[in-house]
């Protein structure tokens, strides 16, 4: 591309945020650019081998998130990236409902509603930091094979998922805990050749050794949540073998990060998803500790792949398949926003006339020890996420979306969520239009507009 690009919303980042983000503010009339640095979209769906989205439901089983993302579901289903119900029930009941896709079919379904909406994409491309007018992000500067260059934009969106363009334009931010530890990171993978329907007679059999039903609203023994199970497709998020784990680990046969393993079905039949690899200790905006990362990750992923063939039934023909091209980090910055959800905003299920989405996945935080703890939101209800928490302090023209959102940090373990961040990125995207178009700065806009914009 041009040395110097002038557009009306620019995008950094093509996660599911960033790609919400730009098909909103396309299709509110902004001529937008989205810049990532794979050759592919999705982000940690399909870099980083996700491989499900969670939760468009609460407890209640009512849709929380709809819009584009109900629509990128829906295009899924269409080119068989997506089991034809989309959603499953999640009897692990840490979350309303559970999405599985097929990452490759993403890739294409998230390119074709950018191209659609008229998007440009500007792939293979690094963000090297904001162009700055005062206090105002003005653009930022990109490099990529063309060489350097810049792209302006009359606003710009951070969906980069570390906040790396607002922070160093200036907006504050908070860095992991009180003492800057983070949670832990994971190098997903995934098996092939799994026999899913010999395994889920093995869970029926030994339901006290797997999580379901975590949360309290469900008022249901893991007993009889596994009588009830049919197929996998019931249990499409399997999180257990604890007896299993232990005596792995007393034999130093796994790594000893965990007290349960993690893996989750696909739409493609004997593949299934791997998210039991856990590095701890490091951070996600150091370059030296996310090598590190990479390194132990791998030879965790086949540590992971022995102990499913030893100790899970179904599993003893299985072989890696593949593992993410994008290391699955839970947590770096956290802006400081004109408003912060809390954890207790989260828990009591609070909502208010400036939310722009809805979230109800469980508070998940992964401790730096290690440990996996979990709060749930009262009565399997959900909360309102207010427009103020992509609204960064101190810089103008930005918005941030995605998981580095204005929160503390059992909030942002339910809002990192990939339902949740996409419900934001449609929000920041039409926001960003409507800036562009009234020509105020996100601070100013008229919140009232944009969720009417929303729910239309």
């Amino acid at each position: 591309m041009a040395e110097k690009v002038q557009v009306d919303v620019l995008v950094v980042g093509a996660g599911m945020a960033g790609v919400c983000a730009a098909v909103a503010a396309a299709r509110g009339g902004a001529k937008t650019i989205l810049t990532d640095r794979f050759s592919f979209l999705g982000g940690n769906m399909t870099a980083g081998l996700l491989g499900n989205f969670l939760t468009f439901h609460n407890m209640r089983g009512e849709q929380i998130a709809n819009g584009i993302p109900q629509e990128v579901v829906d295009e899924l289903i269409k080119f068989g990236g997506a089991f034809p119900e989309g959603h499953l029930p999640n009897a692990y009941g840490h979350a309303g409902s559970f999405t599985p896709i097929d990452g490759e079919v993403l890739k294409l379904v998230t390119q074709k509603m950018c191209l659609d909406a008229g998007v440009q994409l500007v792939l293979g491309t690094y963000a090297l930091g904001p162009i700055m007018e005062g206090d105002r992000v003005a653009g930022v500067r990109i490099a990529n094979k063309s060489g350097e260059g810049e792209i302006r934009a009359g606003i710009v969106i951070d969906s980069s998922g570390d906040a790396d363009i607002a922070a160093q334009a200036g907006a504050p931010f908070h860095l992991g805990d009180e003492q800057g530890k983070m949670m832990s990171i994971t190098l997903v993978f995934r098996l092939g050749e799994v026999n899913l329907e010999k395994h889920i007679q093995f869970v029926k059999a030994n339901p006290q050794q797997f999580m379901m039903g975590e949360d309290p609203y469900i008022e249901k023994t893991r007993e009889e949540i596994a009588a009830g199970l049919k197929s996998h497709k019931d249990f499409p998020l399997v999180t257990g073998y604890y007896n299993a784990v232990k005596e792995a680990q007393s034999r130093g046969e796994l790594h000893s990060n965990r007290q349960r393993m993690i893996f989750s079905i696909t739409p493609i039949h004997g593949v299934v998803t791997m998210n039991s690899t856990s590095m701890l200790g490091y951070s996600g905006v150091d370059n030296d500790d996310l090598t590190a990362v990479a390194l132990e990750g791998r030879e965790q992923i086949f540590q992971v792949r022995d102990f499913f063939k030893k100790y899970a039934p179904g599993f003893e023909d299985s072989y890696v398949l593949d593992s993410a091209a994008a290391l699955g980090v839970r947590e770096t910055r956290r802006i400081i926003g004109e408003e912060i959800l809390t954890q207790e905003d989260c828990i009591e299920g609070r909502k208010g006339p400036r939310d722009i989405g809805r979230g109800a996945y469980c508070l998940d935080l992964h401790q730096p020890s290690g440990i996996i703890e979990h709060r749930h939101i009262k009565n399997g209800e959900s909360y309102g996420i207010p427009y103020g928490v992509m609204v960064p302090q101190k810089v103008e023209s930005c918005l941030v979306t995605g998981r580095c959102v204005s929160s503390d940090r059992f909030a942002n373990g339910s809002v990192r969520n990939q339902a949740h961040i996409m419900a934001m990125g449609q929000a920041a995207g039409a926001a960003a239009a409507m800036c562009v178009e009234r020509r105020v700065s996100p601070r100013e806009l008229d919140v009232d507009r944009l969720r009417e914009q929303l729910q239309r």
